[in-house]
């Protein structure tokens, strides 16, 4: 394959990898901490998270994770809570699907 043959196999991949990836934006709502929260504490605590779990950081990633579950989040909310699959963030335990959820809302602002 030819320099100019490689590149042009390689960029379409590269591009769409960094393209956002599409999906429903209730995914970013969560609806208990809502009820308690503001917005812009879901968005710090969003920050904070992606900044103790780097590999969960990008959109792509939390999309990914959230959407397995996207017709009953709120049963993985309580699921999790259950099964111990929560996480300590800012001082405030949360499930792991809340976390992710107030991560995705935390890049959909801008210079997140």
């Amino acid at each position: 394959m030819t320099s100019l043959g490689t590149v042009a196999a390689v960029i379409p991949s590269a591009c769409s990898y960094f393209e956002k990836a599409a999906y429903d934006k209730a995914l970013a709502q969560p609806a208990a901490l809502s009820l308690i929260w503001d917005q812009e504490a879901i968005i710090n605590i969003g920050k904070k998270y992606r900044e103790l779990v780097p590999d969960e950081a990008s959109q792509r990633a939390l999309v990914r994770l959230l959407k397995e579950h996207a017709a009953g989040i709120e049963q993985k909310v309580t699921e999790d809570f259950h099964s111990g699959n929560r996480v300590l963030v800012d001082g405030w335990i949360l499930s792991a699907t809340e976390a992710r959820q107030c991560a995705l809302a935390s890049l959909e602002q801008p210079n997140s």
